[in-house]
């Protein structure tokens, strides 16, 4: 789909104008006079570099209070705030436009989709199979790089149905003008509240925040996502018109549940979590149950409705006179809507049940046992209605059923993640509380492995005869009890796996099947056969992980008692593999490679092993961090490494890219589940006969990227004092963003003690993007001689092409004059022009490889649409980065007793406002 830059234009500049009222009337005329020096002399260095005039303007920021500051950055920010919300419109409209015309539709829509399977002879019975097979899984995670509040989500949402309403009316209507008065009052209204969290966030917010998106998009973009692709199916393969389909969508969330490294994640926050998701989608439930009454208004007098509807009137019969007891007769016609009365009272009890922890005695007689009993009572509507009323048995009525079957009663499966060394040290306690246990700390990795089997062998829940336990220990066992407790409250898939990070023995998968032990989570049966609820997945992050998985896994598998849980667990095990430390730990090349490889690893092996593997992507917004289109990410994986179902995280600001609007939603949803069809099936992934070659040239640009990589984070000493001083990053962990800390130990962060997210964070704010190509330009270069084999892989390797076009558009939003002005924040002046003519040369070998491997003379030619929102963004982002320069040298200038010297605001603010700018206007920093 081409842009047309002059209409969005347009379009930002009216919303522009909003904002720059709403700014003079609250903050004053000057305010605006300020931003508009700014924008202007900024925009004109991008047509005409002048030293002179750039520092004049660096000067006049300097001369500015922090108040002042802050209203500028403000005003840049929801600038942003608008120009993404015009874009994503603009997308949607253009996305509207094609669906129209039946011939024509998007790349990756399900009816493109099917269309091609069509084309590659993909016959009904084989369609219906990968439909059968799929099962894709988006997965939430708290790992904001914006401060973004709810409030501002709900604004924002507002603002972008009336800008919808805006560009969709005749300029000369009184409808028109109502639609401007809007949106310039919720403009107003934006300006005038604050668009940043004024305090740290608990769990508790970032679980609301999660939740957010149920409630503003997906629970109507899931029923519309099925609709979309039952439509495609019945126009594309009609011999499938009756299939029913299988609820092949399902939502996951590490909000609460993921304790690796944030304290505050404890078994009463996973508790929280999950009450909260249970009430999120019930309280729904009850929403839809209302609005279905008010429709199946039919009446018995005139239609003809099945015997079963009544009968399950009659089955309720203590409940039907307890809900009509006002009046005996009320609905006594309408039996579609008394039922359906006491559905609505039943999913009441139910969430008053699971909200009470099961005390609610008299919630227990009326709730639902699990959701099929719910399912079991709106399908029998749906066969009576569907005898008489077709259209309405379509509707809502099956909306809901679809919902139900996606989200159950726990919204979310919520999976638990710990760091491997936890458990071990709380297996090793527990094993220091039992006299006949050897001293586990002292034990090799095969003897840890024949101890827990040993143990994990034992009929019964094992027992702990002392109370003199750890609080590690004591917390460990509590999260068990409560895991085991919810999900027998509020069901089978309340929970999803347990992860495992920083996996690197086969012994850390048995020491968690043996803590679900003392919950009842984990069991043997008579035969001696062992099963587990939750099934346990290991994380491989590091490149020596990722290397090592040829070892680990067989290792657990060949634990017979480890392969008879399998058998319980459909055979499947999931494997999540990590892109953010992977990438950090060697670099973007080396860490694509080794996911590529560790992939085709996985598959030998379940192939060798006789099972099935779920892989889980855990992907970041940047590129360095796996991010990118998810579409293409899923469709490029190694060929037969998707066996129908994938998880993937959703991090960051990229969540409320995706789902902080409906239409918006169902887009990024098709994307993704149409990106798995195509992987999962063999028509459309077809090895290139030259496959061999591709992965043995790649394998060279890996080794060369990683050495290149290493030699700067590795080798050259100073490297992170001077990453501590050019990036906000020490100040990223004192600001409101997660609840998570930033570092895994306090000091001058390292490699290993700095967390992925803040090392990609922080090099994006300075406009470096290091992460994301540094190493790239070498490896291109010392490949120089197979140019021509690179640009046949580019063109016939999804993996390869997908990779390339990814590092161009991060690298084209590094920009070296921005990055050179952080750099003067190091203050070892040696140590500065060492680390950036490495950078820089780097830069310079990344930029011409990059543009001789495309056959190109600029970066992103191509990419005209991403170019052009690049272009104008730039001109818009610098002044913010000058003013981030000037706000981190006030925060770390001290005076002789070590106070840092504040003026009448304090200098934290505008900063953390300056983060949340750059974050909105480079929109995947993170």
């Amino acid at each position: 789909m081409m842009i047309d830059n002059n209409v969005l234009r347009e379009r930002m500049s009216l919303l522009g104008s909003f904002l720059g009222a709403a700014i003079s009337r609250q903050s004053g005329e000057q305010t605006v006079h300020t931003i508009e020096t700014l924008r202007k002399g900024f925009i004109q260095q991008r047509r005409e570099p002048n030293e002179a005039q750039k520092q004049e303007l660096i000067d006049f920021i300097a001369s500015l209070d922090n108040q002042t500051l802050k209203n500028v950055i403000r005003g840049f920010s929801i600038y942003f705030f608008l120009a993404n919300l015009s874009e994503e419109n603009y997308l949607r409209e253009q996305r509207q436009a094609l669906r129209m015309q039946s011939e024509h539709s998007w790349e990756g829509s399900f009816r493109r989709t099917l269309l091609e399977c069509r084309e590659r002879n993909i016959e009904p019975a084989q369609m219906q199979e990968l439909i059968d097979q799929l099962k894709f899984i988006p997965v939430f995670t708290a790992h904001p790089t914006e401060a973004r509040r709810r409030t501002t989500m709900n604004i924002l949402q507002s603002l972008f149905t009336h800008s919808d309403a805006l560009n969709n009316l005749n300029e000369d209507s009184f409808a028109y003008e109502q639609a401007k008065e809007q949106t310039a009052q919720t403009i107003d209204l934006l300006w005038s509240s604050d668009e940043v969290r004024t305090r740290k966030p608990l769990v508790y917010d970032e679980i609301n925040n999660g939740l957010h998106y149920f409630n503003a998009s997906l629970f109507n973009a899931i029923p519309k996502v099925y609709r979309n692709i039952k439509k495609a199916i019945i126009d594309i393969y009609p011999e499938l018109a009756d299939y029913p389909l299988p609820a092949f969508m399902s939502f996951g969330s590490w909000i609460g549940g993921d304790r690796d490294g944030n304290p505050f994640v404890t078994f009463e926050t996973t508790e929280l979590a999950v009450l909260m998701h249970a009430d999120t989608v019930l309280r729904h439930y009850q929403v839809l149950l209302k609005k279905l009454r008010r429709q199946l208004i039919h009446s018995d007098t005139i239609v003809t409705v099945s015997a079963e509807v009544y009968a399950k009137i009659k089955s309720y019969d203590e409940l039907d006179r307890r809900v009509f007891d006002y009046n005996l007769d009320d609905y006594r016609n309408e039996p579609y809507r008394r039922l359906l009365s006491l559905i609505l009272t039943k999913v009441n009890a139910t969430n008053r049940l699971i909200q009470s922890k099961g005390s609610d005695s008299d919630a227990k007689k009326d709730a639902y046992a699990d959701p099929e009993e719910l399912l079991e009572d709106l399908r029998i509507i749906r066969q009576s209605v569907n005898g008489h009323d077709t259209a309405h048995a379509e509707g809502l009525l099956l909306d809901m059923i679809r919902l139900v079957k996606t989200c159950g009663f726990h919204l979310a499966a919520l999976d638990i993640r710990q760091e491997s060394s936890y458990h071990s040290e709380v297996i090793a306690d527990i094993f220091a509380s039992a006299s006949n246990l050897p001293d586990y700390q002292m034990l090799g990795e095969s003897e840890r492995q024949e101890w827990l089997t040993r143990l994990l062998e034992k009929p019964g829940t094992p027992l702990i005869y002392t109370d003199n336990l750890t609080d590690k220990t004591r917390e460990q066992l509590a999260l068990m009890n409560s895991v085991a407790t919810l999900r027998k409250l509020v069901g089978q898939e309340t929970f999803g796996s347990y992860v495992i990070s920083m996996t690197n023995n086969a012994s850390q998968l048995l020491e968690v099947l043996l803590l679900m032990r003392f919950a009842g989570l984990c069991r043997v049966d008579d035969a001696g056969q062992l099963s587990a609820d939750l099934p346990v997945a290991p994380l491989f992050e590091t490149i020596e992980d990722l290397k090592n998985i040829d070892k680990i896994l067989p290792a657990v598998l060949d634990n017979p008692l480890y392969r008879g849980l399998l058998q319980h667990s459909d055979n499947t095990q999931e494997i999540m593999l990590g892109y953010s430390d992977s990438s950090k730990d060697g670099g973007i090349i080396t860490s694509a490679w080794q996911l590529y490889s560790a992939q085709q690893t996985i598959n030998r092996i379940a192939e060798e092993y006789g099972i099935k593997t779920r892989l889980f992507h855990g992907r970041g917004g940047s590129v360095s961090r796996g991010g990118g289109s998810t579409h293409n990410a899923i469709a490029a994986q190694p060929a037969g490494t998707l066996h129908g179902q994938i998880k993937v995280t959703e991090q960051g600001e990229v969540l409320y890219a995706k789902y902080a609007n409906t239409d918006t939603a169902v887009f990024e949803l098709t994307m993704g589940i149409t990106g798995t069809l195509k992987a999962c099936s063999t028509r459309f992934v077809v090895q290139p006969a030259e496959l061999p070659d591709y992965e043995a040239l790649f394998a060279r640009l890996a080794d060369a990227g990683e050495q290149r990589y290493r030699e700067l984070t590795d080798n050259t000493e100073g490297f992170y004092q001077f990453y501590s001083q050019v990036t906000p990053v020490q100040e990223i962990s004192l600001l409101n963003i997660g609840s998570r800390p930033a570092h895994r130990k306090k000091g001058l962060p390292s490699k290993t003690t700095l967390r992925a997210i803040p090392w990609v964070f922080g090099w994006s704010l300075a406009r470096f993007t290091l992460p994301a190509w540094y190493g790239v330009g070498s490896a291109l270069h010392s490949v120089k001689e197979d140019e021509e084999l690179m640009r046949e892989m580019n063109k016939h390797w999804p993996f390869f092409s997908v990779f390339i076009s990814n590092i161009e558009m991060a690298f084209t939003k590094s920009e070296m004059n921005i990055a050179h002005a952080y750099s003067q924040l190091c203050e070892d002046e040696a140590l500065r022009e060492q680390i950036m003519k490495a950078v820089i040369d780097e830069h310079d070998l990344t930029y011409s490889g990059l543009n001789s491997l495309l056959n190109q003379t600029s970066l992103l030619s191509n990419q005209q649409n991403l170019a052009a929102s690049l272009q104008w963004r730039n001109a818009y982002l610098d002044p913010i980065n000058y003013i981030q320069i000037e706000l981190l040298k006030r925060a770390r200038q001290k005076d002789v007793t070590g106070v840092v010297d504040h003026d009448e605001l304090d200098v934290e603010d505008p900063l953390i406002r300056s983060i949340n700018a750059l974050a909105a206007g480079l929109r995947n920093t993170g």
